[in-house]
């Protein structure tokens, strides 16, 4: 999995001025910014991202500058990277996943003086903050005053120390739980753990505190809109056409090549520029062929802007603007059978139905992290692992020391609190993990922060970085506390004295390899329909031991299954390939059973994708599910699509409602029809419910809890 690298600037009399990134995330209505990721693989090789961000009241010439800026930066890479405009409100999938848990906008700019101020004294600090969005959060920082107050959202007092959130009447409890989270956001990310969240419950006469005496009433609001976008909409597009694109008189000169989707690869000339425009979308890609005039490469936003003015497109229409041999997956999809031209004929390192890919490994040498900042960065590691840990588990209100010899195993039921020193350079520095086990227990999660806070204090005299983290999506540094053994993730009760699920004679451990070669191992259901093809497993018996290796497994899981075994006191397993198992193998596993087969996509062009419905506005609304997701992100009051390419879910979920039930399925079909690439018509949606789950789904979800919803 490769790496990410993030920075913005922001203009400020026409210059690009980098910001830091205790900024990240806030946004200016009166500006506009430059936004780079910039993504390496793991064989290095770069590729970029450039978003342009136009805020509400940002001037014409404040966007000339940005667009110059951002055609320089362009230049300086040699036009790598694949161009973007964002408007205020409008943002893509794609730019909102920066920005965990929220966006946050602010009135003003540079033109008008003002700038991010950060407050030595938290208790200076007064604003209000408008929340809204499901999936795509936005957080708008307006003037405290009732005007700015209505019944339908969710708002948030932010008062320093004390920081209050409270929802409307009509608020949708989406919008509530997602305030909550950004509220918890600004108290572990901005204040350290030094401020105290509170909800306020009741009739909007509490909020005089804030805001003076009530009016005696405010108003209703506007219901939450069904805002797509071009990587989260299930419509596609079925009116998206295909333009050439020429300014050589002066004026921009388009001529149609299709109306027809898919288009044709040989309709792209080298020497032009080309632009598909998707109104149902509000989204136009602009392609830049290698011999295009160098005119029409550096001014592709130029005529991007003057074509949406002369096809009558809303302004806030979403520009994306690629060179030849940059195109975007979702590009590429919109044309019959693309081939690139270095594409390697055959199965290669690719995946197919009935095969799948093995997955190459790079060795990476974290000792040179101290000599090489740039794997540093690359890689976003703060050293090599080598430093001292501790860890404590959550007991109640208070935490007991785990025993060292155990460092590395988790239970699903504990919560755990791993402290890390070390000394860069000779200075000291500290990271608290702090582990939530998908089992545990509601108020051990809630004790979790503020013991966090407290070890802080104790331990590193409040100077540590907190990292909260939840059993699945650990990053690669925890990972690398535990030397080069495995992380192990047993499936029941906690590791205090006595509070153990006693062990079953027959145990089945899933080891899935990810950064590095490092490996997880998840405790999961002794039974064939816990296997995946995709990865490796450790089947301990009473008679004989195991390693199963699926034909997708890599040589570091196959080693994290030994190892996982010896750290167990096993004796070594015996290797079964996926299809040579005995007889005594699938015995142990209560019979020979279906399993999860289909290869986990390791493509870049067609990875699964996964989308929430919900009609908790009273319309259907449609919203994609942007990074990792796991088995908790099953919504059970909504339904979820699952767009595997070969086939699409429509995952129901046991409390959504008989509208979302119906319209999701009639969404599925469409998204399908409309589908903007060369794909089957007729490709099959599974309509399954929640607990019912083939094991087909399943298999996309590492560690599945057969007992989540239980």
């Amino acid at each position: 999995m490769g790496r990410s690298t993030l920075t913005i600037w922001r203009i400020e009399k026409f210059e690009m001025v980098e910001i830091p990134r205790t900024q990240y995330g806030y946004f200016f209505s009166g500006d506009s910014y430059i936004v780079m990721n910039k993504k390496e693989d793991s064989k290095g090789n770069a590729t970029y991202d450039l978003h342009m961000w136009i805020g509400k009241d940002s001037s014409q010439d404040e966007y000339g500058a940005c667009a110059i800026h951002a055609t320089k930066l362009d230049d300086s890479l040699g036009g790598l990277p694949v161009q973007h405009r964002e408007t205020q409100g409008y943002e893509s999938a794609m730019f909102c996943g920066y920005f965990k848990p929220a966006i946050k906008y602010q009135e003003g700019g540079a033109a008008t003086g003002f700038t991010h101020v950060v407050s030595n004294d938290i208790g200076d600090i007064k604003r209000l903050m408008w929340v809204r969005g499901r999936r795509q959060v936005r957080a708008d920082i307006v003037e405290m005053k009732w005007s700015n107050i209505n019944q339908s959202d969710t708002f948030i007092f932010d008062m320093g120390k004390d920081i209050f959130i409270w929802s409307g009447p009509l608020a949708n409890r989406f919008e509530k739980m997602q305030a909550v989270i950004v509220a918890k956001s600004i108290r572990d990310d901005e204040r350290a753990g030094r401020a105290k969240c509170t909800e306020i419950h009741g009739d909007a006469k509490k909020l005089e505190q804030f805001l003076g005496r009530y009016p005696g009433h405010i108003t209703k609001g506007e219901p939450e809109t069904n805002q797509r976008t071009s990587q989260s909409s299930v419509k596609s597009g079925r009116n998206c056409k295909l333009y050439q694109v020429s300014d050589d008189s002066g004026k921009v000169v388009t001529t149609l090549m299709s109306d027809s989707l898919p288009f044709k690869q040989s309709m792209l000339d080298s020497g032009n520029v080309f632009i598909t425009s998707n109104p149902d979308m509000g989204q136009i890609y602009v392609w830049k062929g290698k011999e295009a005039s160098s005119q029409e490469r550096r001014e592709a936003f130029k005529i991007a802007n003057s074509f949406i003015e002369q096809e009558g497109l809303p302004p806030h229409t979403r520009i994306t603007v690629m060179a030849q041999y940059a195109e975007t997956a979702v590009f590429r999809n919109m044309f019959g059978n693309w081939r690139d031209e270095d594409m390697q004929k055959g199965l290669g390192e690719t995946w197919s139905i009935n095969k799948i890919a093995k997955v190459a490994k790079v060795e990476f040498d974290a000792s040179t992290l101290h000599t090489k900042p740039d794997l540093a960065a690359k890689y976003q590691l703060p050293d090599n692992g080598s430093g001292d840990v501790k860890i404590w588990r959550v007991e109640g209100n208070s935490k007991a020391a785990v025993d060292r010899s155990t460092y590395g195993q988790f239970y699903g039921g504990d919560c755990y609190i791993i402290l890390y020193s070390y000394q860069p350079r000779g200075r000291q520095e500290y990271l608290i993990y702090y582990w939530i086990g998908s089992k545990a227990s509601p108020g051990e999660v809630t004790a979790l922060p503020i013991l966090t806070i407290a070890t802080d204090n104790d331990e590193c005299n409040g100077m540590a970085t907190q990292i909260r983290v939840t059993q699945g999506k650990e990053p690669p540094h925890l990972m690398m506390l535990f030397g080069d053994s495995p992380m192990v993730i047993y499936q029941g009760g906690t590791s205090r004295d006595g509070g153990q699920t006693e062990a079953g004679d027959t145990r089945l451990f899933h080891v899935r390899s990810g950064f590095n070669g490092r490996c997880r191992a998840v405790e999961v259901a002794p039974e064939a329909q816990s296997l995946n093809s995709n990865d490796a497993f450790l089947l301990i018996t009473p008679g004989s031991n195991y390693l199963w290796e699926g034909q997708g497994a890599s040589s570091a899981e196959r080693k994290g299954c030994f190892e996982v075994a010896k750290l167990l006191g096993a004796s070594s397993p015996t290797s079964h390939d996926e299809g040579s198992e005995s007889g005594n193998f699938w015995a142990a596993l209560g019979g020979k059973g279906d399993y999860a087969t289909d290869p986990r996509p390791e493509n870049e062009t067609k990875p699964p994708r996964l989308f929430e419905c919900s009609d908790a506005t009273g319309n259907i609304v449609v919203e994609e599910v942007v990074g990792d997701w796991t088995q908790e992100d099953l919504t059970v009051d909504n339904v979820m699509l699952l767009d595997a390419w070969t086939v699409l879910y429509v995952w129901i979920g046991k409390d959504s409602s008989d509208q979302e039930k119906v319209k999701a399925v009639e969404e599925a079909q469409e998204y399908l029809e409309s589908d903007p690439s060369d794909r089957d018509g007729s490709t099959p949606i599974y309509k399954i419910h929640q607990g019912k789950e083939p094991l087909s789904f399943k298999g996309f979800f590492q560690g599945w809890d057969h007992e989540l919803w239980a």
